[in-house]
């Protein structure tokens, strides 16, 4: 089972915090340098909130992170939000902030996934449901920020503990079978479930792909996917939000959810189907790559500069698209291959 944070108060949790400290957890105190960036915000707020600070304990929380064996001393939940996003100020609105700090994102798809979600982390976002099945492997490391000490581990479990390191307040939720019939009903919401405000779909199989937006667009949630091109991504926006009738992937592919699964499953199907799906206009190399996907090498051929790109490409269409910025369905290319430098 997954190791998860535990998150304590002095007043109410003395006795076990004692005891881990016993057990030989370290202890790391946070607060001598949130000090230092309080004191600084409040010196240009008119109305600062002034902290007692011979009672920080009050306005603190112990976080024990058993796989560290490590307790940290935070700030409280309102106060650390507030340091953590101080430097998107006017950048991001207040407004807009709430809005992206408040919505669930829903990631199908942790390779080019665990980019984007490790940018709509840095940005504020603090709520996300993440699913992959797979493990951490080797072959990884060229797109997947990681430690061959993590080698084996699930994917969503080095996910949780990315985000939950970084703001320990953040809601993650995990599924480690990845989406399937099993869970797909949890991840996308609906009923009792809530629904997320956008799902980031970055799965291989085509038949999950085809799933995912067929339940997707009964739900009314919008999908985005960014897909590797060489150095480039392209960035695909569905808005079953706004149209639940908008066909899937554009209708570049054709009626799809009039295939079975085992159609979709089929070896020359899929190659056909991610071929019309991706397009023709994309790196000639990727082309020459594609064409070598299951004779000479394994999966699709990815690299890490597309898989950080996509990271910042997702998570910035993510976020205009909770905060109400105006991304209608389509297409768009981000060609950083192209980038040309004049004196």
């Amino acid at each position: 089972m997954m190791q998860t944070v535990t998150i304590l108060h002095s007043a109410t949790d003395r006795g076990e915090l004692d005891d881990l400290r016993g057990e030989g957890y370290q202890y790391v105190d946070g607060w001598a340098s949130a000090l230092e960036d309080l004191h600084k915000l409040n010196a240009l707020d008119p109305n600062p909130t002034v902290y007692d600070e011979s009672e920080l304990d009050e306005y603190s929380r112990y976080i024990v992170f058993p796989w560290r064996r490590t307790i940290v001393r935070v700030p409280d939940d309102e106060i650390f939000h507030r340091l953590r996003t101080a430097r998107n100020c006017y950048l991001i609105t207040d407004e807009e902030q709430h809005r992206w700090s408040s919505a669930t994102i829903a990631i199908a798809g942790l390779s080019v996934g665990a980019s984007i979600l490790s940018v709509c982390a840095l940005s504020g976002a603090r709520r996300f449901r993440l699913a992959d099945p797979d493990t951490l492997g080797p072959s990884n490391l060229n797109r997947l920020v990681g430690s061959v000490c993590d080698l084996g581990v699930p994917k969503t479990t080095l996910a949780y503990r990315r985000v939950i390191e970084a703001d320990p307040y953040a809601t993650v939720d995990v599924f480690p079978d990845g989406f399937n019939a099993d869970t797909a009903a949890d991840f996308i919401g609906g009923g009792l479930v809530s629904k997320p405000a956008v799902i980031l779909e970055e799965m291989d199989d085509i038949a999950r792909k085809v799933e995912l937006r067929r339940l997707a667009k009964a739900a009314g949630v919008a999908v985005i996917m960014v897909t590797d091109d060489g150095d480039d991504v392209i960035v695909d926006v569905e808005r079953y939000d706004l149209d639940p009738d908008y066909p899937l992937f554009h209708g570049r592919a054709g009626e799809l959810l009039d295939l079975t699964e085992e159609q979709l499953q089929d070896k020359d199907n899929r190659v056909e189907l991610a071929g019309r799906i991706v397009g023709h206009d994309v790196d000639d190399r990727l082309k020459v790559a594609l064409a070598q996907v299951g004779v000479t090498i394994p999966s699709w051929p990815q690299l890490g500069t597309a898989a950080s790109l996509a990271g910042v490409v997702g998570a910035v269409a993510a976020r205009k698209l909770v905060c109400g910025d105006d991304l209608p369905s389509g297409r768009c290319h981000i060609r950083a291959s192209e980038l040309a430098l004049r004196r």
